[in-house]
């Protein structure tokens, strides 16, 4: 969040593929493990942050904590702008040759329930993202957390996101905002559980944390399993991921922003607050790869690795790595990779001026951070029996603007295969900020912001049906909400939105971004919108199948 935006000029490295065995599970204290040099290693490798949380405990109920801290709201933040422009990567041949330059025709998406949901929390960037359970919403920012129905009443909140690990200790407590956010909210469909993560330092050089919160219940405002992960380099911009075997999480692992770490939590220890372990390697790559996580309620096949995505060295490639972990003999732990998918060739936003000054708006000369150098949360992955499906996104060049780039990849004998990908660039606008999911049926959902030198950023969404014609977005573009006014003062707008789905029917998306009510810097909104694309219940009975 706010600690090491430098970060976002990437030095691009290249990477080999390598297999890794775990070596034993130890149990050093953080004051005993090896610091971690900056450098850029050929392979993945074990990390001496693997072994047990630093602490854990349970937590009194949230609606307690918030009622007795009552904490102010913060005084806005406003970061400095990112350091760019970010290197370019070994160029890909040719233009790009899957842009969808029109809309669909399918219509308009209706909106189900649409309201407001934390607003102003101050600083940039918000980094909104929310999540559904079975009775409730919960959204996070970089600055507070609120727990919602789902026909939009506020149940708790909006709480500084602190407020969870009051009375905890550590700079979890204690750390000030400068260093503390980057949060993410999780429901875990298998156990029916939240999952709330984000990271915290003492100065962003030494006391490094992790803080997660599992509730104890599917209800968000009671109880919470806490841990704390310690980290001997700053884990910036973590990306968090729900599988059956451990939550992984990827996250930078040195300032240079050139060796990330990708770490497994033993999940099934924190769903009853027992004491847990984590297991941690370094990977060298140009970017945060993605973990990917679970939506619905059929798992993987048993055994089955986490896929963690990035893009690839050339654009015109992704890279993936498959990580296996054992609880039980953590010798036997394995991350495998990256090997090399290739795509599309495309072109990274702004990528010949600048991407972190790449987005226009109206009424300003300040443009808007792109983040085309990293691929866009979630990598959400559904296994739907006859077939086990991943989508994600990240920001393209489009014939005079920004499109999205999105792509359907499936497993095949556990390697992933693209099965479709398009650039949805649908006329000279810039849409970036992207995230996509799937519900039940394989009917995909993207949502993103839109803005351009004549409007000011807005949330729009649009999808198409499981059966549509391969690569095609075939929904018309819906605005969900319109802003008012444009970002001044700082480039940027944040680092993810969030297209989730609602567990009790697996049809119902959730969508959570960002606009301005008016010009200004800090003074952002987020807005809360669900929608289906179909009646996915019917096909579902009828013994749909998909293309």
């Amino acid at each position: 969040m706010h600690v090491s935006r430098v970060l976002r000029s990437i030095v691009a490295v290249a990477s080999v593929g390598a297999v890794l065995v775990a070596s034993p599970s130890w149990s050093a204290t953080p004051a005993a493990k090896a610091v971690l040099k900056p450098t850029v290693h050929a392979h993945a490798s074990r990390s001496a942050d693997s072994g047990p949380a630093v602490h854990h405990d349970t937590s009194p109920p949230l609606r307690e904590l918030w009622q007795k801290s009552r904490q102010l709201r913060r005084a806005p933040h406003v970061t400095s702008p990112s350091k760019g422009p970010h290197p370019s990567l070994t160029k890909a041949p040719g233009p790009d040759r899957v842009v969808q330059n029109h809309d669909g025709n399918r219509g308009r998406i209706r909106s189900g329930v649409s309201f407001e949901g934390i607003r102003e929390g101050g600083g940039v960037p918000p980094d909104p993202n929310a999540s559904v359970g079975s009775r409730q919403v919960v959204e996070i920012t970089n600055f507070e957390l609120a727990v919602y129905s789902k026909s939009g009443a506020t149940l708790l909140g909006p709480l500084t996101t602190q407020t969870l690990f009051s009375g905890f200790g550590g700079p979890c407590e204690t750390a000030q905002s400068d260093f503390l956010g980057d949060p993410e909210v999780r429901w875990d469909s298998l156990a029916h559980r939240w999952i709330i993560n984000q990271f915290a330092s003492d100065d962003g050089t030494t006391t490094n944390r992790l803080c997660v919160g599992v509730s104890r219940t599917a209800d968000a405002t009671g109880e919470y399993y806490r841990y704390d992960f310690g980290y001997q380099n700053l884990p910036d911009h973590p990306k968090f991921a729900v599988w059956p075997d451990a939550y992984y999480v990827i996250a930078t692992a040195n300032a240079a922003g050139t060796l990330f770490e990708a770490c497994a939590w033993d999940r099934h220890r924190m769903l009853r607050g027992a004491d847990a372990d984590q297991q941690c390697y370094t990977v060298p790559a140009s970017t945060i790869p993605l973990g990917s996580d679970l939506d619905g309620t059929t798992p993987p096949p048993r055994g089955e690795p986490n896929l963690l995505i990035n893009l690839g060295p050339t654009d015109d490639s992704l890279q993936y790595w498959r990580f296996h972990v054992d609880w039980t003999h953590q010798a036997r732990t394995t991350l495998t990779g990256p090997k090399e998918l290739k795509v599309a060739p495309y072109i990274r936003a702004c990528e010949s001026t600048d991407p972190t000054q790449c987005v226009p708006q109206a009424g300003t000369a300040q443009k808007l951070d792109s983040l085309s150098y990293s691929p866009m949360y979630r990598f959400a992955y559904r296994n739907f029996g006859d077939h086990q499906s991943l989508v994600f996104n990240h920001a393209v060049d489009a014939r005079g603007g920004v499109g999205v780039r999105w792509y359907e990849l499936r497993l095949q004998h556990g390697r992933p295969v693209v099965h479709q990908q398009s650039t949805y660039a649908p006329g000279p606008t810039y849409r970036w900020m992207g995230s996509v999911a799937q519900d039940k049926v394989g009917d995909i959902a993207l949502g993103y912001s839109q803005s351009s030198s004549q409007t000011h950023p807005s949330i729009r969404i649009t999808g198409r049906l499981a059966h549509d014609p391969r690569n095609l977005m075939t929904f018309h573009e819906t605005t969900v909400w319109t802003g008012a006014g444009s970002q001044t003062g700082s480039n940027r707008w944040g680092d993810y939105t969030s297209m989730a789905i609602d567990p009790v029917d697996n049809c119902t998306f959730w969508y959570t971004n960002q606009y301005q009510p008016a010009d200004g810097t800090g003074n952002w909104n987020t807005r809360i919108a669900s929608f289906r694309l179909s009646d996915c219940q019917t096909r579902r009975q009828r013994g749909y199948r998909h293309r």
